[in-house]
């Protein structure tokens, strides 16, 4: 049992109270756990605007990416069962794969570790425009748009995100197992942990505990924000991304599984060995200064003598973060009901630092990007600010020579920005990005330049 005391929560409870202000969302549900028990919860502002009830830790939120760390979960219930190697290449589970394009890495080295790490170098969405759409691709559409899907930068070269390889991931698991993906994880990793109110279907939820999602609107100016109930979109295709939905009790219950693996509680090994969930706590790579790195499924930051495990989420609407030190048996849960909203991310690691060293982490400065200039002719039309939905908005512009997509003012609500954009010789509108989330991805304007798409997303211009 963790020795954190009335006074840490206290002052935890104050410094969230104090940020939620700043956070722009209607509502936060918010919980603090020390072992296996649920030490604290809270709800602040509201679940619905309209109705006016307050959130609380039975309030049932989209998670998104925080479905990652189950389905990272269901692939080591099949390694642990001999179905398949954490090495082998996807290609070995799903042929198909052998047809997407080696644009800057290759096939046989996007292996199932790299994909639950992060560094196969797959693209980060399927090829199909989904983030802008109405509705996300189904698995037979996104299978089918293989071949113009790409291996983008080669695999351990760098960091980055990819929710296709997790939506790939969820058919390999599927094929293995000879059920569908949600079935699967929910036979063997939500229902034995007893989570009631997570599910990936919002009709199998109680309806009195769901949360109303807004999205938080950003017409062309990254100052101003307006909020409009979000329409909810299935992710259909890569459901094994990011389509859960759950709680702060449910998630206090998978944050405290965790620690089971490590001498915490009383360990039900039919979910996982304690091995296994040790396994996936160990950083297989980091940052070369140490300061952060990537597990199986979870990332991992180290401030100080500290490391702090966890995952965010965002999806139209939500807003979610767990974060927990394994040492002090420790954890937080954070749903708010607004999208995009970086401010939830960062407030997990600074409530475990008001818990775990008294006060808030102090803010690094980030490096200066080169200052903006006038663009050359023929680079010109390009340039301005553009707005993807719901509500991210990014610049273009020319600093050092060449084009960057950044977010002046609104970095945190930025998907792509700050990066490089490197034009496409002999391909007119086509930019590849030279860092970033987006790495190796291009960035292709429409004829008129009054839009580009870039990983999936639609990004309209709202001025010149």
């Amino acid at each position: 049992m963790s020795d954190i005391t009335d006074g840490q929560i206290s002052a935890a409870e104050q410094h969230i109270e104090e940020r939620f202000a700043t956070l722009g969302s209607p509502g936060l549900a918010a919980g603090i756990l020390c072992d296996q028990e649920l030490v604290w919860a809270r709800g602040f502002g509201v679940a619905d605007l309209e109705a006016g009830n307050r959130p609380d830790e039975r309030t049932i939120s989209r998670v998104a990416s925080i479905t990652k760390t189950f389905t990272t979960t269901a692939i080591m219930q099949l390694r642990d069962r001999r179905l398949l190697g954490l090495d082998d290449p996807l290609t070995s589970h799903l042929p198909e794969f052998g047809r997407v394009a080696e644009t800057g890495g290759r096939v046989a080295d996007v292996t199932l570790r790299r994909m639950l790490t992060h560094y196969s170098g797959l693209s980060t969405e399927t090829a199909l425009l989904s983030w802008g759409a109405e509705e996300f691709p189904g698995l037979a559409e996104v299978l089918g748009a293989l071949p113009q899907t790409e291996v983008v930068i080669a695999a351990d070269s760098q960091w980055k995100y990819s929710n296709l390889a997790f939506g790939l991931l969820g058919e390999v698991i599927s094929r293995l197992s000879g059920q569908d993906y949600a079935s699967y994880v929910r036979e063997n990793v939500i229902d034995p942990l007893g989570m009631e109110s997570t599910a990936f279907e919002r009709q199998d939820l109680p309806a009195e505990h769901l949360y109303t999602g807004y999205d938080a609107v950003v017409p062309g100016d990254p100052g101003r924000s307006e909020l409009r109930e979000a329409q909810y979109r299935h992710l259909n295709g890569i459901l094994s991304a990011g389509q859960l939905h759950s709680s702060v009790q449910d998630l206090a219950r998978w944050i405290s599984f965790q620690f089971r693996g490590h001498g915490g509680g009383e360990h039900d090994a039919s979910v996982l060995d304690a091995r296994t969930l040790a396994e996936m706590h160990r950083p297989q790579y980091a940052a070369p200064d140490w300061s952060s790195g990537q597990c199986l499924g979870w990332a991992v930051e180290r401030l100080g003598d500290r490391v702090y495990h966890g995952h965010g989420g965002g999806i139209h609407g939500f807003a979610s973060q767990i974060t927990f030190n394994i040492p002090a048996r420790t954890g937080v849960v954070l749903l708010a009901n607004v999208w995009p909203n970086v401010g939830t991310y960062t407030l997990g690691k600074e409530v475990m630092e008001v818990l775990l060293t008294g006060s808030p982490p102090t803010a690094v400065a980030v490096d200066d990007l080169p200052a903006a200039e006038t663009a050359p002719s023929h680079l010109a039309p390009y340039t301005g600010m553009f707005v993807a939905d719901p509500g991210i908005p990014s610049t273009v512009d020319y600093r050092g020579g060449q084009l960057w997509i950044t977010a002046p003012g609104a970095e945190g609500l930025a998907i792509h920005a700050p990066a490089p954009m490197q034009e496409v010789e002999g391909r007119t509108g086509n930019f590849v990005l030279s860092d970033g989330r987006g790495v190796g991805e291009r960035a292709v304007f429409d004829p008129g330049r009054q839009s580009f798409t870039l990983g999936g997303w639609l990004y309209r211009r709202v001025s010149a």
